[in-house]
This record gives C-alpha cells, structure tokens and sequence, in this order.
C-alpha cells in the first residue's frame, strides 16, 4: 500500500519491500557521487528499510560486492599499479548470488597483487576480505580431523587413520606425518586446540634445502590411455587399487565451458606466482606445482594469509585448525615462512613419490576420502570439470547433495598448467 512520506516521497509497506528485495539488481561499476548513505560509491539508492527486511543471505553478497568495490576505488584513488590478475570488475553484482567466490576471488587477488609491494596496510585490508571469502567454501580436512596427531595420517583402506591399520600400507612411506604445539608455544588461545600427543618434545627445524630433481617429477610424457572404458567411481581407499582411475579421470578431463575463464584465470595466476613457489619448493623438496594448488584450495591464494588454513593476518599463528602454527613465529612472519612450516607439518616434505596419481592420491586423501562413499567424484580434484557436477561437504559436516563447490579443483588446475606446457608429469609405474 503505497503511503506519502516526508517531503512527499514515497514510503513502502513491508509487503512491498519484502518482495522489492527479490528484484533488486545492483550496479558493480562505481560511481563517484554517492546516491545514498547506506551504499556509496556503488551507484545504488537503497531504502534503509529494504536494507533491513533483505533476508540475511542476500545482505551478505551484497556487502561483499560493496567491500570490493570500495577497495577497487581506494586502489585506483591511490594510483596503485593494474594487476594482470584482475578478471571481472565491473560485472553485475547481482550475478555474485549464485558465484560469489568465484568472481569476488580474482578481484581480491589482483587487489593484493596491485599494493603488496608498495602499500602492505592496504593488501592486508584486501587480504583479510579474502580470508573471509575462503572461509565460506573452506572444508577442515579430513587428515587434520583424526585424531591423535603426531603419527602417519594417511588413510588406510578402511578409512581409519594408519597407525590404527598398519597393514594397510605394509612398508609404503607416502603419508603425512603431523605435529601439534603444545599450549605454552601459542602466544593467544586458539578457537580450537587439537591434542598434543604425548611425546619428546621436537626440535623443529625446516629441512636442508633440496634442489631439483627433487622439486620437479621427472619429465615423463603421460601415457595414453584412449581406449580404457568408463567406469563407476571406486569406493576403494587403497592407491593401488585408485592409480589407474586417477590416470584415466586425468586423461579425459575437459573444463566445463561455464567455468573455462576461471579455469584460465587460475593458469595466469599460477603463473605470474610460479616464482614464489618455486623458492619454497626448493627450500622443502615439494613440487611447485603441487605448492601452488594447495595454495589455491586452501587459502585461495592469499599471500596475506597462512597456507595451512587461510587464516589472516601473517602477522598472528592459525587459530582454526591446525591451530596455533606456525609453533615459532614474529619473526619471520611472511608468507614463505609459513608455508615451510606448512608443508612441513603435513609431511610433505622429504617425500619423493610425486608421480600424477600420487599427487592426486595425495591431495584427495588430504581433503578427506568420504566423497566416495558417496559415489561423488571430489570436488577437491574435479571440480570445474566434466566429472564433477554437484555435491558437497557443508557446514559441519553435513554433505548436501544440491550444494556445488565454487573452487577449482586441484586436478584441473594440474590440467592446465600440463596442457600450457608448465609442467611434465610423470605417470606411476
């Protein structure tokens, strides 16, 4: 019912506001005057009372749209350098309902990557906005959920962890080994604090640097496999009875063409931060490659933000899970640091097996394999491909069926950068 306000403007029964907020649609290119106190610079005039009614989802896209917006405008305001990385400014807001994290991810990362050299203060502000994103899609691995730590923690074929089922390995040396500080090495009480097994304290210390081979598989062409049929996804947990689905699901897959410039946008990515893996890599024997995917997963390529989590700023240890790391730390706290500490707590380091299906074996394994109890191909590995449609882990635990993750999965990330020529990998025997 339509009533006159102050000044005769028009005021809005709630009915009428509850279904405007179904309808709006917000403009993502800035405009320099400001149309309303609620919303500058987005070039929007929103009642306050439809602001209050909107439900809480919708508020919640639409404050994200608005950060990014107004960091875009403070780092054109401040002159920083253009970023390669910036992919979709300008683009509707309106679309961010159902892609909030993939398109507000490029923008954030080119954001960063715009001010970390000149203006620290600022990437940090992109950078915590970034963290907030990740933890939307973040799923607390599998791997860091068992319990005790400070053993082998890959798991075996009947999902427990390894020191629980020795035998399912026999002697295979390909599993993580994962350490916990103890309370009195974390500086703040962490929101969650796993178990500290009772062990002799260890002296950490990072490992000599190894230099490639080491870093980098053998450069061995993958072998074709054109003609190996289809076949339902394995339940199986054991790598020998995985390897060859890995290979086959590897060989076929395609990027989804709704997703082919985001798959590009994190080859570019990747690229343009090769260098920085690259030193890390060398400094813990990991490969680069398999360092920037974990990257991209799980902190969504913030350099603001620890590798083990995403949890911001640089300049505090984890709080969520594995919290309180890096257990020594301020000094260093930069990005590099961290990420040997990571690698390292996880025991990747040292490892030597980096063919295709143990590196894909390895990353499932890490995430959890519960999607295959559930006949779902990982989102983990396949997502953004041609394997994998919809399903997914959700808050608590819970799988959702209709639920479709937003990240890349790291498979096809290792797809892309095979396919451009960056990396060779080699094929288990």
């Amino acid at each position: 019912m339509r009533k006159e306000g102050v000044g005769g403007r028009r005021r809005f029964s709630e009915t009428e506001l509850v279904a405007a907020g179904g309808r709006i649609r917000l403009w993502s290119v800035c405009r320099p005057a400001c149309l309303c106190a609620g919303w500058p610079d987005i070039g929007i005039d929103v009642p306050r009372q439809i602001l209050d009614i909107i439900p809480r989802k919708p508020l919640n896209y639409m404050r994200l749209a608005d950060a990014v917006i107004r960091l875009e405008v403070e780092a054109d305001r401040k002159g920083l350098p253009q970023s390669s990385l910036a992919l979709g400014k300008g683009q509707s807001i309106a679309d961010l309902a159902e892609s909030a994290y993939r398109l507000a991810l490029p923008r954030l990362v080119a954001l960063i990557d715009r001010s970390e050299e000149t203006d620290p203060g600022f990437a940090d502000k992109a950078g915590a906005l970034l963290a907030e994103l990740h933890q939307g899609q973040h799923e607390i691995p599998e791997m860091l959920s068992m319990k005790p730590m400070g053993v082998n923690m890959e798991p075996s074929i009947l999902g427990l962890p390894m020191f629980m089922n020795p035998q399912a390995y026999g002697n295979a040396s390909v599993g993580p080994t994962l350490e916990l500080p103890t309370q009195a090495e974390v500086a703040a009480p962490p929101v969650e604090q796993l178990p500290v097994p009772e062990v002799p304290p260890v002296v950490e210390t990072l490992p000599a640097p190894v230099e490639p081979p080491v870093v980098e598989a053998p450069k061995v062409e993958l072998p074709k496999i054109e003609d190996e049929p289809d076949a339902p996804l394995s339940r199986s947990r054991e790598f020998a009875n995985l390897k060859g689905e890995y290979r086959r699901l590897f060989r076929k897959l395609q990027v989804r063409p709704a997703y082919q410039q985001s798959a590009d946008w994190h080859l570019t990515m990747i690229r343009k931060a090769r260098a920085r893996y690259e030193r890390v890599a060398v400094a813990t024997g990991v490969p680069w490659h398999f360092i920037a995917v974990t990257h991209g997963l799980e902190a969504s390529f913030n350099f603001r933000a620890h590798l083990h989590n995403g949890d911001h700023p640089l300049t505090a240890r984890t709080r969520q899970v594995p919290a309180g790391r890096p257990s020594v730390w301020l000094p260093p706290s930069d990005w590099e640091s961290s990420a040997k500490d990571a690698l390292r707590l996880l025991g990747y380091t040292g490892q030597k097996d980096w063919s295709l299906e143990r590196t894909l074996y390895r990353l499932e394994a890490y995430n959890g394999l519960g999607y295959r109890g559930l006949g779902v191909p990982t989102p983990y590995l396949w997502s953004f491909s041609n394997h994998y449609d919809r399903g997914k882990f959700v808050a608590d635990g819970k799988f959702s069926h209709t639920a479709k993750s937003q990240q890349c999965g790291a498979a096809v990330m290792l797809k892309m950068l095979a396919d451009a020529g960056e990396i060779k990998l080699e094929s288990a025997v």
